[in-house]
């Protein structure tokens, strides 16, 4: 009776065994990468996957097949789940590699690696078993050795020669398999070269796009501020608007790129959480009154005032989503809402909800409007205009963040897009709001407009005392600086290079400096480097701009370049400020202004 046991659970445990025996062969084949194995009696061999749910399950079952390593899903850390059937062990083979966040279809190599890695597991198995049973086999020679003596002989040599097809297999597939790795080598140092040459591409096109449009947005500023005809300030009006809707899809372009690049990081710091929707609120203001809608803003009077996280990105989503309500509804509403969904003594889950009163989505192109370059129908692109990538990159950056972007919309009634996230509370300030603390505000109206803000008179300029030089190689950029500088009561001088702007330094006395970027000779990171460098020296006394100051010559980057990496390099460089390009004119004369109060 008890033989009977032993036996039926035997046969219950073989098939299992045999998978960890092949999971155990592949797992040493390959080390540096995760390996489960899912049978089709439900059982799961190796550590189960994190996060992966049965409906994942079903839809890999549905993509595998018997021919091929593929990659079926991607994972929620970002990496790519591959796997394979093998029908005689009924069973779904999976291989996560750490760090493969691109799909098996576009590095071929590393898919002709997996297959060939479990075909010499699956032979390893096979070799395993044939030792097995030649060592069974040995024993029963032994017993009929003296009987079968050329029975033995046979035997013998039958298992040397299995042995030996075994051994020159074996040696060929690992030469074949070191072959392919040195190819997949090749291929992702020719990937990697590929991805900086990308991101060299998309800092330079930043940089050749951004210039020219400094230019035009700036010189239509000081334009607007000019005596015009209504007609006149109408076209300058005009200009002004397609400048800023360019600098948008420029915006949008080169974010699209770098998210699929995998370039584009999140940069978390505690931000105040009101003054963000605020921002977003003021922003769109204006709009909101000229299509006669209400805009305003509720957040959560329990929610804490700080949070930590990339407020410039969560920004970004909320202007895509407020200035995309604002498009689609007229005489109606728009309101922001942040609301508190639960929290932790370190982190809250909150809500960010944009709804509108517009003309609504049908419900079968909700979807696909997250989609690039896609919006609800053709008739919506050349009525209201757009490229369709606002939510597309809104979507991407809600995702790096951890949440999920959602609509609810019916048809002629309205939209109300949502995301919920989950932030940590400053541990600089974690009170809460109180409940009259502002934090609804509402926007409606005509509005009022002065002359000077309908830029149809030229403002006067009153004289600060202050003299700044202007380091910047393209001329165009150099006068509207200029111009810009004695528009605001300023005197400035002008040199195109690094090595210039030390020369104007010895040679003169400035209050401060905006120091270009990109610049033939000398840079301006080397520029700068080079003034501190010349500041803790004696040097320091032939320089009529640095000799005397209690401290450091106040310096200003100027650069087309707009991604965070390049504010950072501007800051590490050694520069007290950093502007981009386009250049903001309020933002140029909070810095003046600044400037001045210190010197009175």
């Amino acid at each position: 009776m008890t033989n009977f046991f032993d036996d039926v659970f035997a046969d219950i445990a073989d098939g299992d065994e045999d998978l960890r025996d092949l999971l155990q062969h592949l797992s040493n084949i390959l080390p540096d990468a995760a390996v489960v194995i899912y049978s089709d009696r439900g059982t799961v061999i190796g550590d189960p996957l994190p996060q992966f749910s049965t409906e994942m399950l079903d839809g890999c079952r549905e993509q595998a097949d018997c021919t091929t390593v593929k990659s079926l899903c991607q994972l929620p850390t970002g990496e790519w789940l591959n796997g394979i059937r093998v029908d005689e062990h009924q069973a779904l083979f999976f291989i996560v590699a750490e760090g493969q966040k691109t799909t098996l279809s576009e590095v071929p190599q590393l898919a002709t690696l997996y297959h060939n890695s479990i075909k010499l597991a699956l032979l390893q198995k096979i070799h395993e078993e044939a030792v097995i049973e030649n060592e069974q086999l040995g024993r029963r020679i032994e017993v009929v050795s003296s009987k079968h003596t050329q029975l033995l002989d046979d035997n013998h040599r039958q298992f040397l020669l299995i042995r030996e097809k075994e051994k020159e297999y074996a040696k060929k597939l690992e030469s074949e398999i070191a072959r392919q790795t040195k190819v997949l080598r090749k291929t992702n140092a020719r990937l990697e070269e590929a991805s900086r040459l990308k991101s060299e591409f998309l800092a330079n096109m930043s940089h050749e796009l951004r210039t020219p449009l400094n230019a035009i947005i700036g010189f239509i500023g000081l334009l607007s501020e000019t005596e015009l005809t209504v007609e006149q300030a109408e076209f300058a009006d005009t200009i002004k608007k397609a400048s800023s809707s360019l600098l948008v899809l420029i915006n949008d372009i080169l974010d699209l790129a770098k998210i699929e690049a995998g370039k584009l990081e999140l940069y978390v710091d505690s931000f105040n959480l009101d003054g963000l929707a605020k921002n977003a609120e003021e922003m769109f203001r204006s709009q909101a009154l000229e299509k006669n809608n209400t805009l305003k803003y509720r957040i959560d009077p329990s929610l804490p005032s700080h949070l930590i996280g990339d407020e410039n990105r969560l920004r970004q989503i909320l202007i895509n989503l407020v200035g995309n309500a604002l498009k689609f509804t007229s005489k109606g509403e728009v309101a922001i809402e942040v609301d508190k969904i639960d929290d932790t003594e370190e982190d809250v889950r909150l809500r960010f909800s944009v709804k509108d009163t517009g003309i609504g989505i049908p419900k079968e192109r909700q979807k696909a409007i997250f989609d690039k370059f896609t919006q609800a129908d053709g008739s919506t692109t050349r009525k209201y205009g757009g490229t369709g990538l606002g939510l597309a990159i809104t979507n991407q950056l809600v995702s790096l963040m951890g949440g999920k972007i959602g609509i609810e919309s019916i048809e002629g009634k309205g939209s109300t897009f949502s995301f919920i996230i989950c932030l940590k509370k400053s541990e600089a300030q974690k009170e809460t709001l109180p409940v009259d603390s502002g934090v609804e505000s509402e926007s409606t109206g005509v509005s009022e407009r002065t002359e000077a803000e309908d830029g149809r008179t030229e403002k006067k300029a009153v004289e600060t005392g202050l003299k700044i030089l202007v380091v910047e190689d393209n001329l165009v950029n150099q006068r509207l600086v200029s111009i810009m500088l004695k528009k605001a009561g300023c005197s400035s001088d002008v040199a195109g290079d690094g090595v210039k702007a030390l020369e104007k330094l010895k040679a003169n006395q400035y209050d401060f400096v905006l120091m270009d970027v990109q610049m033939p000779n000398m840079d301006g990171h080397a520029a700068t480097r080079k003034i501190r460098e010349i500041e803790s020296s004696e040097e320091k006394e032939s320089f009529r701009s640095l000799v005397g100051r209690s401290k450091p010559l106040y310096i200003v980057g100027l650069t087309a370049h707009a991604r965070k990496e390049d504010e950072l390099q501007c800051y590490e460089a050694g520069m007290d400020h950093y502007l981009t390009k386009p250049i903001v004119k309020e933002k140029l004369m909070q810095v003046i202004e600044d400037m001045r109060r210190q010197k009175a």
